[in-house]
């Protein structure tokens, strides 16, 4: 009798702890445990570190969803994507943002968060599909699961060969093909549009597919309250326009400067500099710089705005951080007159910094690249060039090997690590076609400015790194 009692109390205890296991849902469970886990790619655009802060539409993203669900949400970035969805279908994550477009995947989807389409990045020159005599065509890929429905449809010649290798992110693809090492690459446009400015000689082909959305995924072992949860939580962010906010502050930005537009150029330097002439030549003429120079890096960083902000932190008329505000003594970046100065500070003592054997314009060609990515990623790139036997202190080489700073053969060997070694080469670029624009328009300086300054520097054509 009593081994019966004892063994229908058993039953019942069994009985109580799987009905309470069972009762407790995924939601309940992650207010339980105190957090929730959430994976994202690590890309820039998506998910990136900034400094000491992580910027990104997904990262933002992830923020507003903490606001509103007031729980702490705790970050699984990660750069290769099967790593994203291996922690999510085991479990690790109670949700991922791998931010890439999918046609099928066998896991839950929240409501589309954002609408993209899907195609192929090539050089402008060179038309895959309009070139059938090609021997051979290599495609990359960025997400070969969430894009796997559309390998297929890519219509190359019968040689083509597609390649992926984990971990790459977008910029170091389109680095790749910027150098020929690869023909084209399968992204979704809203990857490209991050990175346009950096890539101008790339273009986007859209494949003729319908708009595919990019939603947040799930473990498909779970129950759906976590994904309630989110779709309540995006369904408020989209009526209250602050999709369309963020929307417009990532791929907006990114979208509206046309670095190498000459009509742009024209139009505006005629609209705007006049207001910021008095402060260009006078705080360039303190550093001992030609405000010709100053004023075209002024256009490149911001199209001459006083008011210009980016996603990364970055503000005013020469787009300057918090950290060099600090350096330079400013209290407001918004300001033009504080903005003009402490660029002309900052871009002076990048100067200082170079070399002192590195003659002109080559010395101004490595602060500007220094301004843009950093003195230490310049003098990462300065390191490769001499170890591949170029000439580190010739900007003409070092903006040939600048763009391996985003490729993961390089970087991890570096002191400063990964860095879109493109931008700065179509940075310098760009302001010295804007700068011999200002020198044909302002052909004399001010008897103040001295002749041993840029304005002496011989008129030079302005090559592009290859593919760029």
């Amino acid at each position: 009798m009593k081994m019966l009692a004892l063994i229908l109390l058993t039953g019942a205890i069994g009985v109580f702890i799987a009905q309470g296991v069972q009762w407790r849902d995924h939601w309940q469970r992650i207010e339980s445990r105190g957090k929730l886990i959430v994976a994202v790619r690590e890309s820039e655009g998506i998910f990136w570190a900034n400094g000491q802060e992580f910027t990104g539409f997904e990262k933002d993203l992830i923020d507003e969803l903490e606001r509103h669900l007031k729980i702490p949400i705790q970050i699984f970035a990660v750069r290769d994507l099967d790593d994203l969805y291996r922690a999510l279908t085991s479990g690790a994550v109670d949700m991922a943002l791998p931010g890439t477009s999918f046609g099928k995947l066998d896991v839950p989807t929240s409501r589309a968060y954002s609408m993209t389409r899907i195609g192929l990045v090539h050089p402008k020159t060179r038309a895959i599909a309009d070139n059938p005599s090609l021997i051979s065509v290599s495609t990359g890929l960025l997400d070969p699961q969430a894009h796997e429905d559309v390998v297929q449809l890519i219509n190359n010649p019968p040689q083509a060969a597609t390649v992926y290798e984990a971990g790459r992110i977008s910029a170091e693809l389109f680095t790749l093909v910027a150098m020929q090492d690869l023909d084209q690459v399968l992204v979704d446009e809203r990857d490209f549009q991050l990175q346009h400015s950096v890539f101008p000689d790339l273009e986007f082909t859209a494949l003729d597919l319908p708009v595919r959305p990019i939603s947040i995924l799930f473990n498909p072992k779970e129950d759906g309250s976590l994904l309630a949860k989110i779709n309540d939580s995006l369904e408020l962010f989209d009526n209250s326009g602050l999709l369309s906010q963020m929307i417009d502050r990532y791929f907006g930005y990114a979208l509206e400067f046309d670095y190498v537009d000459n009509l742009t150029f024209e139009k505006q330097m005629r609209a705007r500099l006049p207001t910021y002439l008095t402060q260009f030549k006078f705080y360039a003429d303190q550093q001992g710089l030609d405000w010709r120079l100053l004023a075209a890096q002024a256009y490149q960083e911001s199209h001459l705005r006083a008011d210009a902000k980016s996603p990364t932190g970055v503000r005013g008329l020469m787009m300057i951080t918090l950290n060099t505000a600090k350096d330079m003594g400013i209290s407001d970046r918004l300001d033009p007159d504080q903005s003009i100065r402490a660029g002309a500070q900052y871009l002076t003592s990048l100067k200082n910094r170079v070399p002192a054997d590195i003659p002109e314009p080559d010395r101004t060609w490595f602060a500007l690249a220094s301004y843009n990515v950093g003195a230490g990623h310049v003098e990462d790139a300065r390191k490769i060039t001499e170890l591949l036997e170029d000439d580190p202190d010739r900007w003409i080489d070092v903006r040939e090997h600048l763009p391996k700073l985003a490729l993961k053969d390089y970087y991890p060997w570096t002191r400063y690590g990964y860095a879109r070694g493109a931008e700065p080469v179509v940075y310098v670029a760009n302001i010295r076609r804007f700068y011999n624009r200002l020198k044909k328009e302002f052909p004399l300086l001010e008897d103040a400015v001295k002749p041993e300054r840029l304005d002496q520097l011989p008129e030079v054509d302005v090559p592009v790194f290859p593919g760029l």
